[in-house]
């Protein structure tokens, strides 16, 4: 009997280990599923083949570009279809991020897509960092299931949130995805959209002046009183 109960408890408990459950929300599949207006984007205008009306900078450790065939830039053109819809096809340790100079952000949440092709070359294990300086990053929210991804279709749209799957609340002006292997330990690695969602925070100059300006007003007021 107490073999039995177990042995429920374990079936049971078997949806919540699945890759998914570290996913705060599925929001669905397609470009239509997508939340839209993220950080690089806000105003949903960015042209999908070319580095025109982002608001932010875009580099990668390969393939980088709109043009270039299945080229990394294509995570962040608001689309989610083959070909020039997505980064493809290098494996191994690839990253992709977007600079967003002077500005620095909370990351309140991002999505990541997966793409049309075969569900071997999603990752199964990635990072998403920040960095202010383009060299130190900082691990936000990491993925590692061996031979697991998070999506169980294609063109898939996840959602994670800070508070229920990570914890942060230190600003950066870059935000990174990192790829460290795929599902079948293969030279083959895809993704079709990511979006990044935040706070922004002053420059730390501006809140020294803020600051500044603060005590000068204190001590006006003090001076007054007495």
């Amino acid at each position: 009997m107490k073999f039995k109960f177990f042995y429920i408890l374990v079936v049971m408990a078997l949806p919540f280990l699945t890759s998914t459950a570290n996913a705060s929300l599925i929001l669905g599949t397609g470009t239509g599923s997508l939340i839209g207006g993220d950080l690089t984007d806000p105003e949903n205008d960015g042209n999908p083949s070319d580095y025109i009306n982002y608001n932010a900078t875009f580099r990668a450790s390969v393939e980088s570009g709109f043009n270039y065939h299945e080229g990394a830039f294509n995570v962040f053109d608001n689309l989610l279809t083959s070909g020039n819809g997505k980064w493809c096809c290098d494996a191994g340790n690839v990253w992709v991020e977007a600079d967003f100079g002077t500005d620095r952000y909370i990351l309140d949440m991002f999505t990541l897509s997966s793409a049309n092709d075969a569900a071997y070359r999603d990752s199964d294990k990635w990072s998403i960092l920040g960095s202010n300086d383009g060299i130190n990053y900082t691990a936000l929210f990491s993925y590692d299931v061996n031979r697991v991804s998070i999506w169980n279709q294609r063109h898939q749209v996840v959602k994670f949130s800070n508070g229920d799957d990570y914890n942060i609340n230190t600003a950066y002006s870059i935000f990174r995805y990192q790829s460290f292997s795929v599902v079948n330990n293969g030279n083959q690695h895809q993704l079709g959209e990511i979006e990044f969602y935040g706070t922004k925070v002053p420059e730390p100059s501006t809140l020294a002046i803020f600051a500044l300006g603060m005590i000068g007003l204190a001590s006006r007021r003090f001076k007054k009183q007495s």
